[in-house]
């Protein structure tokens, strides 16, 4: 039970930093696009470069959250 209740603590906690990372850039990128707004990268666009400023880390920790959690249910399940 103890390790059902870590695992979805770690995917909760996964989903809202990754949901509030696209959040952030999403509202960000609109600023990007404007006219007279910030530089960004015409290969990837608005979003992509925005993704890049705010960096890839906390998608990559929403990730590993993401397995944890899962890891955490698998043996809360089995056991």
């Amino acid at each position: 039970m103890k390790n059902l209740f870590i695992g979805g603590i770690g995917i909760l906690s996964s989903i809202l930093l990754f949901g509030m990372t696209l959040i952030t850039a999403a509202v960000y990128s609109l600023y990007v696009a404007k006219p007279y707004g910030a530089y960004y990268n015409w290969r990837i666009g608005p979003f992509g470069s925005v993704l890049f400023t705010i960096g890839l880390i906390p998608l990559v920790i929403s990730l590993i959250f993401f397995f944890i959690g899962i890891n955490y249910i698998k043996k809360g399940i089995n056991e």
